[in-house]
């Protein structure tokens, strides 16, 4: 009857291996490796504002690359596809700065392009400045990323919960991408007929 001793050797030896694994595996996890809330977090990108000073040239340009018809650049400059050089800045001779044309005094505009336009208008850097402070109290995921102006109206326009109620309803179909606050700084003029104030 050697065979089963040597197969009831055989087993032991194999658990007793698998057990040695495990529990090597467990100490390193558990005691060796540095718990990963010690690692200490990348700082969080400057954030560039636009200079107030009337600065209309740039080498090359980041620009809104969304509109069907117009296209803002990261100057302010809202321009026509054709008008728009090379370098992605629109052309000063062809285009508006800080166009609001389409917005409303609370920040909702018609247009995407005139939202990110009127947005990047030095008078209203205290908005925004006031936006990024309450953002970082509550550590908005969102803006933590952003890295200069552009970019934050950019996305302030694109994603602000100031254009809808409920969650799936806009407010104002019209006026719908804003840069502005919150939903109290809302008009009279933006809510529908049958929405209470």
């Amino acid at each position: 009857m050697p065979f089963p001793k040597l197969l009831l050797r055989r087993r032991l030896w194999v658990g007793f291996l698998c057990t040695a694994l495990f529990c090597g595996v467990y100490v390193y996890v558990h005691f060796v490796k540095p718990p990963k809330d010690d690692v200490t977090p990348s700082p969080l990108p400057v954030f560039h504002w636009l200079p107030v000073a009337n600065t209309t040239t740039l080498n090359a340009c980041r620009n809104s690359q969304q509109g069907y018809f117009t296209v803002v650049d990261e100057l302010g400059y809202l321009c026509r596809w054709p008008d728009l050089l090379p370098s992605g800045c629109c052309t000063v001779q062809n285009s508006r700065r800080y166009e609001c044309a389409s917005c409303l005094t609370s920040g909702c505009c018609v247009h995407y392009e005139h939202c990110v336009s009127c947005c990047l208008h030095p008078d209203k850097q205290p908005l925004l400045r006031s936006i990024l402070s309450r953002s970082t109290e509550t550590f908005n995921p969102l803006y933590s990323s952003l890295r200069d102006q552009f970019e934050l109206c950019l996305s302030k326009c694109r994603t602000s919960s100031l254009s809808v109620k409920h969650e799936n309803t806009y407010r104002n179909p019209k006026t719908k991408y804003c840069y502005g606050a919150d939903s109290t700084t809302i008009l009279p003029d933006m809510r529908p007929e049958n929405d209470a104030v």
